[in-house]
């Protein structure tokens, strides 16, 4: 026979978990954001941290965060760019950094290496094309030809 009390059913007749609050921090769509953006820092932070190497993939990354490809992927779907190309866009703005210091003696094709680019034609035609200017030009006090006035 079940107890009642003031038209409820006892607490003991009720599933254990029925007589505890449900407490939300924020409603499901704001926590499922929250999740997608700490999730997309990671992915840019072990973009940043493995730049170098030529070989970054989606499937390592992946792999090192602990997440499918296809969250990966997912995660990274509603900035509008793929994982290569915030891969290559990164590279890019490290070059273009390393190519700006004026105490950075390194040469074109170094920087270009060591920002994880394995092809120097693929490097001066993303650059080109990215910045509208040759690597070179970026260099403090050189650039292109300037026409003197007669």
């Amino acid at each position: 026979m079940d107890m009642m009390f003031h038209g409820l059913p006892a607490a003991s007749s009720l599933p254990v978990c029925a007589h505890i609050p449900l407490i939300r921090l924020a409603p499901p769509r704001d926590r499922g954001e929250a999740l997608r953006l700490r999730r997309l820092d990671r992915i840019r932070a072990h973009i940043d941290t493995a730049l170098s190497d030529p070989d970054l993939s989606a499937r390592g990354a992946a792999r090192a965060l602990g997440m499918s490809v296809r969250n990966l992927h997912m995660t990274l779907q509603p900035s509008g760019e793929t994982f290569g190309q915030l891969v290559q866009r990164r590279r890019l703005e490290a070059c273009h950094a390393l190519l700006c210091r004026p105490d950075n003696g390194a040469s074109i094709a170094d920087i270009a290496f060591a920002c994880g680019f394995n092809s120097l034609s693929s490097f001066y035609r993303a650059f080109r094309r990215t910045f509208s200017a040759c690597p070179r030009d970026m260099r403090p006090g050189e650039g292109p030809p300037v026409a003197l006035a007669a």
